[in-house]
């Protein structure tokens, strides 16, 4: 009598990592079928070219079009059920044809680490930290001289049913404490599976404050769009309580057992949101994010999938963190360019949670003080549930937008005589200064002041930016870097002078004018160490006078009560960008940046430094706000038949040698040109702005149409091309970028 095949087909379609946009053929052993049901999902090992790599199944087929004896068989299976969800795979292969990227990379993308290189998809053990009788009646003031205990023991105080190793790290805690407080009786340690037991507090440390009627309003219509696919855009001037709003509607979701997916564009906002979160929802909360380690990611991800976790917080690729019962998806700062991933799969992760949460037929809530131009254009034509918050949570005012122009004026290190004196006067009051430019290091510009010779990169065609502090000059376009030099390699002068300023020379050059002020700068170069962002967070609320200086990174989400004064050092920034993005972006930073300030009972100023002061766009922005800005913004787009109103595709190109790339795409314009409908717009090919960058040359064709479907043909057809020709011509390499954020 045979015996029954658990799996009843003779042939797997498995996804590789590989840059080919096709699934390969591979036999399934009879000894396999007999003892496994396969199933879409799974991960299998197979052999490829001389070596093996490890593959996911994606469909099983009767018959396939090569011939049996080219086949290869299936070598192992790595899972006895799919890591990779049923509807995870089909948005992956919805992903991979959107974006014309290859399947199997698409599908990769959407596994953490640990289960690329083929580990296994389980739980480890780690310590959980419980508070012991003496530590639960200890006065926590006895260790005020010890403020990292006290931290330590503060935390595991409110966890009484324990307090994970994961737990203690997002939240920036010291594990040295805990050993510390472990030796004095305080807590005690203790060995469990990672998915055990919960990190629930016994009370809400938060008491919830009065939603005011917007905020009401705009709750009651979100909880109306559960089990069913909508989308809202929660569209709130800074300030005004939308991070309240979604608070609640997840506390309604978790008590019906839903998880909820909130997306953040920063890694820098992901431990205050998780910390804002933990302090209110009884619940499991886990982070997704790249600064984690690997297994940190994969128990996450474990979490998320088992249905543990009922709150997962990520950046852009948490769009593909399996949930077992997700009910909702938040996007915070949708209008983020983070959210669209530059090199690679080039997918946004905003537009990918759409479609997900379609599938799902499930609501999503797009947060922003200043909404993406999509997103509005998608609300006017009412495709999304346009839902606005005019008004600031409590007693906070809109701060006050005042420009400065700097026309003629003499100024201090880039400061104007008004701007320095509003520093002193808002110092003097015991408040907070947040300074903003969008520039780090020291200078972004080392010249020499006899020949006139600037430090550019050997790689790029850019100038390598100045890092003082780390005695660096450092392209931000490729990430080479050289020692700081004091001799013209030119002409032996040693008179070098740097051009500008960074974020880096603005803290260097205000120690001298405010000694007695902390001055703390934030950017990516001070928050490079893991938890970094979190204690630097952690000062600014310990100190009631300080001077904070950062980047587009103290722009997004934060909360700092005692900041009054915003000075905005270049409002300019953006004006006469070659992107026809550039105004926007512009416009959303200093938006969210001026947002910074008032945000409590004190009043709120900010000073716009520009060169330009009656320029419309500033003019606009300064007097009647983002809303009017980008409904003007979208009237034009909408005459020069731009995006959102157009569709694009951009193909880039680059090669080494100078004129490769200009030439595949040329000799592909020639020949497909004829296929081409009348309604695809072609520009190119043309150089880039930034021609070389990493040593390549860089070539672009784009394609525009009123009509996705045509665009995205002709797209497939360039693509089949261009892989086709790639083959022959090893030293070109291709990108297919749909709805790119960046055209130059």
């Amino acid at each position: 009598m045979q015996e029954a095949l658990l799996t009843p087909y003779p042939y797997a379609q498995v996804a590789l990592p590989v840059p080919m946009r096709t699934l390969f053929d591979y036999k399934i052993p009879k000894a396999m079928a007999l003892r496994h049901a396969l199933q879409p999902g799974m991960r299998v090992k197979v052999p490829f070219g001389k070596g093996s790599r490890l593959g996911v199944i994606v469909s099983f087929s009767q018959t396939s079009e090569w011939d049996e004896s080219q086949l290869k068989s299936l070598t192992s299976l790595k899972d006895e059920a799919p890591v990779i969800p049923a509807e995870l795979m089909a948005l992956s292969e919805w992903a991979a044809r959107y974006y014309h990227h290859p399947i199997g990379d698409v599908i990769f993308h959407a596994l953490p680490v640990s289960l690329r290189k083929g580990e296994n998809a389980e739980f480890r053990t780690e310590n959980w930290w419980f508070v012991t009788e003496a530590g639960q009646a200890i006065d926590i003031e006895l260790l005020s001289r010890a403020p990292r205990q006290q931290d330590f023991l503060k935390a595991v105080q409110q966890h009484p049913n324990g307090m994970s190793q994961n737990a203690i790290s997002i939240l920036g805690l010291m594990p040295n404490a805990g050993k510390s407080l472990e030796e004095k009786g305080l807590v005690r340690r203790e060995q469990r599976a990672f998915n055990t037991a919960g990190e629930k507090h016994s009370h809400q440390t938060q008491v919830p404050p009065v939603l005011n009627r917007e905020q009401t309003m705009a709750m009651e219509e979100i909880l109306d769009m559960r089990n069913r696919f909508a989308v809202a855009l929660l569209d709130g001037i800074t300030g005004s309580g939308k991070t309240e709003v979604f608070l609640r509607v997840m506390e309604k979701l978790i008590a019906e057992d839903k998880q909820i997916l909130v997306m953040v564009p920063e890694i820098g906002l992901t431990p205050q949101t998780f910390k804002r979160f933990e302090n209110r929802l009884n619940t499991n909360i886990v982070l997704m994010h790249s600064n984690m380690t690997d297994r940190e990611r994969l128990d996450a991800w474990l979490l998320s999938s088992s249905g543990h976790a009922k709150v997962i917080i990520g950046t852009r690729s948490a769009a593909f963190v399996p949930a077992a019962n997700l009910g909702m998806i938040i996007i915070d700062e949708e209008h983020d360019a983070s959210y669209k991933q530059h090199e690679g799969f080039r997918y946004h992760a905003r537009d990918l949670a759409i479609k997900r949460a379609q599938n799902l037929s499930i609501p999503v809530l797009l947060a922003s003080a200043t909404p993406s131009f999509e997103s509005l254009a998608n609300a006017l034509q009412k495709r999304f549930t346009w839902l606005k918050l005019r008004q600031r949570a409590g007693n906070a005012h809109i701060p006050e937008m005042e420009r400065v122009d700097l026309r003629g004026q003499t100024l201090v290190h880039g400061f104007s005589e008004q701007a320095l004196q509003a520093m002193k006067r808002c110092l003097d009051q015991r408040e907070q200064v947040l300074i903003f430019l969008n520039r780090r290091g020291y200078a972004p510009t080392l010249m020499c002041h006899d020949c006139g010779w600037i430090a550019s990169c050997d790689h790029c065609d850019v100038n390598l930016t100045v890092h003082k502090r780390a005695n660096k000059l450092h392209c931000h376009h490729c990430d080479a870097q050289k020692a700081l030099i004091h001799t013209c390699p030119e002409c032996q002068s040693t008179e070098l002078f740097t051009v500008g300023e960074g974020t880096e020379q603005i803290e260097t050059q205000l120690s001298p004018l405010f000694k007695d002020v902390p001055i703390l700068r934030i950017d990516r170069d001070s928050t490079q160490r893991k938890s970094a962002m979190t204690q630097l967070t952690q000062k600014i609320h310990e100190h009631d006078q300080a001077i904070l200086i950062g980047t587009q990174m103290l722009a997004k989400g934060h909360h700092f009560p005692n900041v009054t004064l915003v000075i905005i050092m270049d409002a300019d920034a953006g004006l006469f960008s070659a992107d026809f993005r550039g105004m926007e972006r512009t416009a959303q930073l200093i938006t969210q940046v001026a947002g910074r300030a008032g945000r409590a009972k004190k009043p709120g100023h900010v000073l716009l430094q520009t060169y330009h002061p009656d320029h419309a766009a500033i003019e606009c922005l300064c007097t009647l706000g983002y809303e009017q800005f980008a409904l003007n913004g979208l009237s034009e787009r909408k005459a020069l038949s731009l995006p959102p109103f157009y569709h694009q595709v951009l193909i880039r190109a680059e090669s080494g040698n100078e004129q490769e790339a200009m030439q595949l795409l040329t000799k592909m314009r020639l020949e497909l040109e004829p296929h081409i409908p009348q309604d695809i717009s072609m520009v190119g090919p043309y150089t880039a702005i930034i021609v070389r960058k990493a040593g390549q040359h860089r070539a672009l064709l784009s394609l525009k149409s009123s009509h996705r479907a045509p665009l995205h043909q002709v797209t497939a057809m360039m693509t089949t091309w261009l892989e086709q020709a790639t083959r022959q011509q090893h030293k070109v390499r291709y990108a297919v970028d749909v709805d790119p954020l960046e055209t130059y």
